[in-house]
């Protein structure tokens, strides 16, 4: 039994073109722009926590953009966690991000609680930066990168998530050359 969480809902600081999730902010009924409360993130990580039989509990944070609820945010769930974690229960936490907002606070915190990242990019700067842009226009590949970096100086796990547009789809070996050489992504 696995749940993905999106604490900030269809929110992100991103405005890529291809994105499907972005409208879903408008949709009746839809998810909106909300933030999810204090009062819902403990009785969601209690519930879930409850509910998993196994020794291991995965808590995966998607989007939007969940870093967008700041980092005090996430040291809550940290600690809901540790409140509400059974004897002997592993609790590990992912994080899927676009990086741009990742500094050196964000590093040490992810590091500290053993978060496993996975880092949005779509190849080479080029192919990145064709769609993937904020909400100026303005490309993103450059802090994508630094976040890349500074995971690496933090020793923080990380993983690429590539989505595959009709820009980079012909290229294949050039975005895998790309994340296994500038990257060094494995995953």
């Amino acid at each position: 039994f696995h749940v993905m969480a999106k604490p900030t809902g269809s929110t992100c600081n991103l405005d890529c073109k291809y994105c499907f999730y972005l409208s879903k902010e408008t949709l009746p009924k839809g998810p909106g722009t909300g933030q999810m409360s204090d009062e819902i993130l403990e009785l969601f990580i209690q519930q879930y926590i409850h509910g998993v039989t196994g020794p291991e509990v995965v808590f995966s944070w998607q989007g939007g953009e969940p870093t967008l609820r700041g980092i005090d945010f996430f040291r809550r769930v940290v600690a809901l966690q540790k409140k509400h974690a059974r004897p002997g229960q592993r609790i590990e936490n992912d994080l899927q991000t676009n990086g741009v907002v990742l500094n050196e606070e964000w590093a040490a915190f992810l590091k500290e609680n053993r978060f496993l990242v996975g880092l949005s990019i779509d190849g080479p700067r080029e192919l990145h930066d064709a769609f993937r842009v904020n909400k100026g226009g303005a490309p993103t590949f450059d802090k994508v990168m630094a976040a890349a970096k500074l995971l690496r100086k933090f020793g923080v796990p990380f993983n690429t998530l590539t989505c595959v547009h009709r820009l980079n789809a012909s290229r294949p070996l050039d975005i895998y050359r790309f994340l296994r050489r500038a990257l060094d992504s494995t995953y």
